[in-house]
């Protein structure tokens, strides 16, 4: 960080920070206003199109989806409000909730869902589309009614329809669509409204006062989301009374579990940190050389450096799922310095050989320092890895298009826990045949027998070390100020909990 906890108390003190003082009718209104900060820029507000966790965050307060999927596995009506499905398991009909609104007033209708889907299956980015892979059809029954027609039994589709990131299941108004730019504007059904977005510097959200659900309505009139990069700058402004809320990193959550006036809140998140490999290249899509790069790998050494402590080590399931395999029952999850030279030199690299790691940089410090780990270790087996730091635009077309040996990544809390193990198609090489069957009989799975299909495919992915190598999920934090009542972030990490933060 670079700054005791005084000195940054100190800049707050002598204003040095990144925003001007509030007007008049800034002051106004701040009783009724919750400013959070955030690290990261949104790259759009269309819900088919990024795969980055924290443009995520924007879109799930504007939009819903028909469902909503819990951290139990239950599924929670939201702008449907009740569905069948047939005895085939690939039929599913949908009763659109009476009363259900967009923020502009008008009411959800079938053809808002079709389009939605429609837009999705012709335009999403493959990873937003990968989620419906199943989806054959969607049609309107009648005024109340659609029914989405699958080409094969899926046990993973209501969960994906119910993720609270609606990466791709977004329900958009379809006239609103073809006459705006869904990129740079949101009109959604959600507790929040746009109001005003100034790029790179601040959103401006407000209370849906349309919102169909009063007894989930945002607790706050307007809500402000200012994107600060620097962590330093971020606890300056809130000890400052500037913000009222922010997501530290765990060094900062560390220096702000001592100031009297800001509550810190941990919890243990989902969300998985990963090293991704390219397996069209050599010699990535040898198993051996894949092997190597797992067992060069201590992962109680990556949680300590890397995260301070604050995550635990993890496999692709991460360990909050009680049926996912133990680390101790898989192969490549712990470090053999020995057996990853044995391995490389089986793989035709006796003296090593030097990679390129595509690093995002800036994204979190728990990445930066991971890579730095990562390449330490890895020399030790003889992997000699050159981090090649990149920006968000960089860093993203080079995963999208394949361009790169390996890459530091985070996922995201999955809905649907085959997503924590289901192979990106264009971002590395073809599946092996055995693990794609695997795959295809979970999805036909019953929901009784999803689990157990997917802890086969995580021993796979073990043994095959593909397509991704997991490393740790890390905890997550909230920090805030006395304006707030409280603040209760859940396991998925999604930021849907600030229509219930109140203040005071």
């Amino acid at each position: 960080m670079g700054y005791a906890l005084r000195g940054l108390a100190g800049l707050a003190t002598a204003g040095l920070l990144a925003f001007a003082p509030d007007t008049a009718a800034q002051a106004q209104d701040r009783a009724s206003t919750l400013i959070v900060a955030e690290d990261v820029v949104p790259q759009t507000f269309d819900p088919i199109q990024s795969s980055q966790i924290r443009t995520w965050y924007v879109w799930q307060l504007v939009y819903e989806g028909l469902v909503r999927a819990e951290l139990d596995g239950g599924i929670t009506p939201m702008l449907a409000s009740e569905w069948t499905i047939d005895d085939a398991g690939t039929t599913y009909d949908f009763t659109l909730r009476e009363g259900a609104a967009f923020s502009d007033g008008s009411p959800v209708t079938p053809e808002d869902v079709v389009f939605s889907f429609e837009r999705l299956k012709a335009d999403g980015l493959p990873y937003a589309q990968d989620r419906f892979k199943s989806l054959a059809s969607i049609t309107k029954v009648d005024d109340r009614t659609v029914r989405f027609t699958l080409s094969a039994p899926d046990a993973g589709f209501l969960l994906n329809l119910g993720s609270p990131f609606v990466v791709g299941s977004a329900i958009m108004k379809a006239d609103w669509v073809t006459s705006h730019d869904p990129k740079q504007e949101m009109l959604g059904t959600g507790p929040f409204s746009l109001v005003s977005y100034a790029p790179n510097s601040e959103l401006v959200l407000k209370r849906n006062d349309n919102y169909w659900n009063a007894d989930k309505a945002a607790k706050v009139e307007n809500l402000t989301i200012r994107y600060m990069p620097e962590q330093s700058a971020q606890i300056a402004a809130l000890l400052s009374g500037q913000i009222d809320m922010m997501f530290p990193s765990a060094e900062s959550m560390l220096q702000l579990k001592s100031v009297p006036d800001v509550t810190t809140v941990a919890v243990g998140s989902t969300n998985t940190v990963r090293l991704n490999i390219n397996t069209n290249l050599e010699p990535f899509s040898n198993p051996d050389f894949r092997r190597a790069m797992s067992l060069a790998l201590n992962r109680d050494e990556i949680v300590a450096g890397a995260f301070l402590g604050e995550a635990t080590p993890s496999a692709q399931i991460p360990p909050s799922y009680s049926w996912g395999p133990q680390l101790s029952d898989l192969k490549y999850q712990k470090q053999d310095i020995a057996k990853a030279k044995e391995l490389l030199a089986q793989a035709g690299y006796p003296d090593g050989i030097d990679i390129t790691l595509n690093h995002l940089a800036g994204y979190a410090t728990y990445l930066d320092r991971f890579a730095e780990i990562l390449k330490g270790q890895m020399a030790e087996a003889g992997i000699r890895v050159t981090i090649e730091a990149n920006q968000t635009a960089v860093w993203l077309d080079k995963q999208n298009n394949a361009n790169y040996e390996i890459m530091t990544n985070e996922y995201a809390f999955q809905a649907d826990p085959l997503f924590y193990l289901m192979p990106r198609p264009g971002r590395q090489g073809p599946t092996p045949q055995e693990m794609a069957d695997l795959i295809e009989a979970a999805k036909s799975s019953s929901a009784e027998d999803y689990p157990a299909k997917l802890a086969e495919i995580a021993v796979m992915q073990d043994d095959l070390v593909f397509p991704d190598i997991t490393v740790a999920s890390r905890n997550a934090w909230v920090a805030y100020t006395g304006h707030v009542v409280s603040a209760a972030p859940d396991a998925t990490i999604s930021r849907t909990f600030l229509a219930d933060v109140a203040l005071k």
